[in-house]
């Protein structure tokens, strides 16, 4: 098969291309160590300046930061083996027994099928025409909303109008020159290479500048952070000369999204006296506590971490923030952040800019009011799930009965298609390291990104996959927000997200900057609603990707024989676990023993206690819960009640199943009522049947059930009457009959 060269080529592989096929072998390039030069000794002058300097763009390097955070991120302690190290290992064991079973029986290699994959426009209901035969039917792809749907939406948008305040009418600039920018400012443009601003920065930096609030939307890649971050150094730039105070904060839901914001940060404030901090989790408290008691101009954060220093640094509060920017805002505002943005906005000044971003930005006025927006300009360039316009889509049908073939399929293409600067998704942490393991083991360059990892293992991947030292970046949602990796080009979900912006967050970290790009997903039968939704807003035809069997086949076998080299990887993990915890509880120890670190530390408080967290846990798990109550009822679907079984949902069933058995056993010590009537006769009566005759009580039988108090004495009383009664007339009987036998004797 003929291959085509794509090693300098940005974006995608284009349809008509020939695509090289991948070796199993293949092993990581050397990196080229460039010679190192003499360094040459500079005149200085009696004033201490070097008259020779002369600044070179050459020298500013975009990671020279996040190397400094990765560094700070290093864990200490005992060096162990990486997964690279380990599967490296293995995969020389496998080598040298397949090399001898080779020797003993030597078979021709069959060539790879050369038709690996077909793709097949997608209709508007989602379905291919595609019949198995190589005979491609084209669908025409309907219109992307009807008209019924867009007065809908206009409808609803309508609602929000005396919420939001017409935005200015701008200019689009054709260069940053003509925005009025400092100098500063233009010189750091000009050493980024940033020449033309984007539209979503020629409408947003003019009425930043006013400083009124913002509720923006943009597609992603459209550099939504200088839009905000420029007209932010252009008025620090201009701060009054007095004593340090903190101006503006910027808050993001991931760290990683958080170091790339403060790199950007750097670079665009390098010529300007601005200082900026960043706070989030993972990294040094100490150096962030010392670093914010200097009280810098710029603050950008996760909420966790800023929470944490508000309520335990001191001589650090939000009192004098001036602006408040939330990147990545719909994130920020959902109910996961809400007690901790609530806390947040409380502590911040209540005369502040308010700015909000996002690429799938809500203009729902409830959730904005959280955010106590003051007559907020709306400037949604994109709809809220809208893609690049250069992504190419497509998608892999799941049989019912074809589940377990995924890791197959997506281990086929990435070993024989998408080879090279390719990400990912997968839903959960830990099916990501085990494909982490099995593409490891079939020769792949690949590396892990997810919540499981340390700091310094996600900055590290992060690096490594920006910098071209691994192909392959396996992923959770954690890296689908906000993260600009360049020269990406493909974009696999192993499954269809749980909604429409997941999956727009997805696809956007290609095609970025006007760049091509291309995602393929996998698709199954219960997924087939969402596919529906995309391919009807999609612009461009939606195409269906048809992977051969036999290919599934071979490397399904693969991972089938691979499951014992994968249990000893996931083996000798856990062993290196087990030894770091021991080794900290060995430090624990130490400094427990040791009377210098033996001193009693304050503990760091939070503004919730473990109560009110678990409360505020159970309340949105049932606050969602009734939500999706509600829709479904008027849907008209059943409501599942599996998407309820969450940690907090779990322990309000418990409570009330305890009480109801607690009720239950009270009941039955208690006994049942004593009742003076049929109960069958009561029930049928009460059930409408027909009244049965009941005859008159007699006397005895009023006596036998008047059980009351008096009832009881009243017998008692008559009792003792009536025996009073008898023994007179007993007495009297006896008197008369002596008296007839004196009669008698007499006689």
């Amino acid at each position: 098969m003929a291959a085509s060269s794509v090693s300098g080529f940005v974006g995608t592989i284009e349809e008509d291309d020939d695509i090289s096929l991948a070796s199993e072998d293949t092993s990581s390039d050397e990196e080229a160590v460039a010679p190192k030069q003499k360094s040459k000794k500079k005149k200085i002058n009696k004033d201490g300046f070097s008259t020779d300097f002369q600044f070179d763009e050459k020298a500013v390097n975009s990671h020279f930061w996040v190397d400094d955070f990765i560094q700070a991120a290093m864990p200490k302690g005992i060096v162990t083996s990486t997964l690279e190290q380990k599967i490296a290992k293995i995969r020389r064991e496998r080598k040298k027994k397949e090399s001898k079973e080779q020797l003993n029986n030597m078979e021709e290699k069959q060539p790879e099928v050369e038709n690996e994959q077909t793709t097949v426009d997608l209709g508007s209901d989602g379905e291919s025409d595609y019949d198995g035969d190589n005979d491609l039917r084209l669908d025409k792809i309907r219109n992307k909303v009807t008209s019924e749907k867009r007065l809908e939406r206009e409808k609803k948008r309508n609602k929000g109008d005396n919420f939001f305040e017409e935005a200015p009418e701008v200019k689009l600039k054709s260069s940053f020159g003509d925005m009025n920018l400092s100098r500063p400012l233009l010189k750091a443009l000009n050493a980024m290479k940033f020449t033309t601003p984007t539209p979503i920065q020629s409408q947003t930096i003019p009425v930043a500048l006013l400083g009124k609030d913002i509720c923006a939307c943009a597609a992603t890649g459209t550099g939504k952070t200088g839009a905000f971050m420029l007209p932010v150094l252009e008025r620090l730039l201009y701060k009054p000369k007095e004593a340090p105070t903190t101006r503006v904060l910027v808050l993001l839901p991931t760290r990683e999204l958080g170091v790339q914001v403060q790199s950007v940060t750097k670079q665009l404030s390098q010529f300007a006296k601005v200082e900026s901090v960043l706070a989030v989790g993972g990294l040094d408290i100490k150096m962030q506590e010392a670093a914010l008691r200097k009280c810098p101009d710029i603050v950008i954060a996760t909420p966790g971490r800023l929470i944490d220093h508000l309520h335990n640094a001191p001589n650090f509060n939000l009192s004098t923030i001036e602006i408040l920017i939330l990147d990545e805002a719909d994130r920020m505002l959902d109910e996961f952040f809400e007690e901790q943005m609530t806390e947040i906005i409380r502590m911040c000044s209540m005369s502040r800019q308010t700015m909000l971003f996002s690429a799938t930005m809500t203009d729902e006025v409830k959730d904005l009011a959280a955010v106590s927006l003051k007559n907020p300009v709306k400037l949604f360039i994109n709809e809220n799930t809208d893609v690049a316009y250069k992504l190419r889509q497509e998608f892999i049908r799941i049989r019912p009965n074809s589940e377990g073939d995924r890791e197959a399929i997506v281990a086929a293409l990435c070993s024989r298609t998408f080879h090279d600067h390719c990400i990912v998704f997968i839903q959960t942490k830990k099916q990501a390291h085990r494909m982490h393991i099995i593409l490891g083991l079939l020769g792949l360059n690949v590396a892990e990104l997810h919540g499981n990892l340390s700091q310094f293992q996600r900055l590290e991947a992060l690096r490594r996959f920006k910098e071209g030292q691994c192909d392959v970046l396996l992923a959770t949602d954690l890296a689908a927000r906000g993260l600009d990796i360049p020269d990406v080009k493909t974009v696999i979900n192993f499954t269809m997200p749980n909604t429409l912006k997941h999956y727009v967050h997805r696809v956007g970290r290609t095609a970025r900057a006007g760049r091509s790009g291309r995602s393929v997903t996998l698709v199954g039968e219960k997924e087939r609603r969402l596919l529906k939704e995309i391919v009807k807003r999609a612009k461009q035809p939606v195409k269906s990707r048809v992977v051969p069997l036999d290919v599934i086949k071979k490397y399904s076998d693969k991972i089938e024989g691979m499951e014992d080299d994968v249990e000893r990887v996931e083996t000798m993990e856990l062993e290196e676990k087990e030894l770091r915890t021991s080794e900290n509880q060995l430090n624990r120890a130490k400094a427990l023993l040791d009377n210098d670190r033996n001193e009693d530390k304050q503990k760091r408080v939070w503004f919730q206690n473990h109560k009110q967290r678990m409360q505020s846990k159970v309340n949105q798990v049932l606050d969602k819960a009734a939500l999706e109550r509600k829709t479904k009822k008027k849907k008209g679907q059943k409501f599942n009640k599996e998407k309820e079984t969450s940690e907090g949902r779990v322990m309000v069933e418990i409570e009330k199943s305890q009480l109801f058995a607690a009720r239950a056993a009270k009941r039955d010590r208690k006994g049942k009522r004593l009742r003076a009537y049929d109960e069958t006769d009561a029930q049928s009566n009460h059930s409408g049947a027909k009244k049965k005759k009941i005859n008159k009580k007699t006397s005895f039988d009023n006596e036998l059930t008047a059980t009351s108090k008096n009832a009881v004495k009243r017998f008692r009383s008559k009792a003792n009457a009536n025996i009073a009664e008898k023994s007179r007339q007993e007495k009297k009987s006896g008197k008369k009959s002596s008296q007839s036998n004196k009669r008698y004797n007499r006689r």
